[in-house]
């Protein structure tokens, strides 16, 4: 008797009651990206991956190995505007008629509207300027923009979530604002059994990267994402989680652990700091090629915002001084330079 070929799934699986993980390449060195189709109301999908033809086939076929096809899918629920989760963004809304929903700032990132692009490219020349970073490093604003084109569409969020919030169509679940990663990081979490999903706020073995943005607009100060990433950290540490599905990598069940860990970390990193700037004044750039030799070059923009980052904690705990001179930023232990 021939036996029948056994298909197993290539992209999605059941990771949890109604909550079915579909996993996508990306060009990034961050690795696959994990996408989750939520059973609901309204059947709806938490982010879409990159804009490669690699990733749409890994979607509609992943979305068909799940028993649906995306004509099923109704509404769709970014965490956050980074390329490798919103991407296809657009090109779904055209496949499926899906709404879109998203944080406040979202939007306006999704748009690639030329104005904001302007002003978040003139945010980043001043900082550069004011944290001693040499010109020849210029250009990387440019080349970062032109990155974010190249594997995203422009697309918009039809419905705006608040904090706190039921998800619309998902009455199981709640909004909960994670910043730090990006500013308009979001996550969800059902609080009958303790799921949480958090995009790129917290991923098993890896330091999650915080990023430098600009203000809401010119009048604004500048966000300080370490800051408001432990905030968010604290928040969740107090939530009874039971399992944490993230963006990258595996499941995380520890969480209060992994959450300790993470703000520990982030004293060890400014003490680490504080003892680079006892000797002599320093710029947040100089502190980046000590505490990044390897990286700081290729990585300047990550690099760069854990450095500020952090620079920020030891102010906020008035362990350093900071004073400008000839438009630029200098760190010091104590004291006037």
């Amino acid at each position: 008797m021939e036996q029948k070929e056994v298909k197993f799934p290539k992209y999605s699986m059941k990771v949890d009651e109604g909550i079915y993980q579909i996993t996508l390449p990306t060009p990034y060195p961050v690795g696959p990206v994990n996408l989750y189709l939520i059973e609901g109301e309204i059947l709806t999908l938490l982010d879409v991956g990159p804009k490669t033809e690699e990733a749409w086939e890994g979607l509609v076929n992943g979305v068909e190995e799940i028993g649906y096809t995306l004509d099923d899918i109704k509404q769709i629920l970014i965490t956050h505007y980074h390329p490798d989760h919103t991407g296809i963004l657009q090109r779904v809304k055209r496949e499926t008629g899906a709404r879109a929903l998203g944080h406040p700032l979202l939007g306006r990132y999704l748009r690639f509207n030329e104005e904001f692009i302007n002003f978040r490219a003139g945010f980043f020349h001043q900082l550069y300027k004011e944290n001693g970073v040499p010109e020849e490093f210029f250009d990387l604003v440019e080349l970062n923009e032109a990155n974010r084109r190249r594997f995203s569409e422009p697309s918009e969020i039809d419905i705006v979530l608040k904090n706190t919030q039921t998800v619309p169509g998902l009455k199981d679940w709640q909004v909960i604002y994670t910043p730090g990663h990006s500013q308009d990081h979001l996550s969800i979490y059902r609080k009958n059994d303790g799921v949480f999903i958090g995009g790129d706020h917290i991923i098993e073995n890896t330091s999650t990267s915080i990023s430098i943005e600009p203000p809401w607009d010119e009048t604004s100060k500048r966000p300080q994402p370490l800051i408001q990433y432990r905030a968010a950290l604290e928040v969740c540490a107090n939530l009874e989680i039971t399992k944490i599905y993230s963006g990258h990598g595996n499941p995380i069940d520890n969480h209060k652990e992994i959450i300790t860990k993470k703000l520990e970390s982030h004293w060890q990193k400014a003490m680490e700091i504080f003892g680079l700037i006892e000797v002599d004044k320093k710029t947040a750039f100089d502190l980046t090629k000590l505490l990044y030799p390897k990286k700081y070059q290729k990585l300047l923009n990550l690099t760069l915002a854990q450095t500020i980052g952090h620079l920020d904690l030891l102010l906020l705990v008035q362990q350093v001084n900071v004073q400008k001179k000839d438009g630029v930023f200098y760190y010091s232990k104590q004291g006037p330079i």
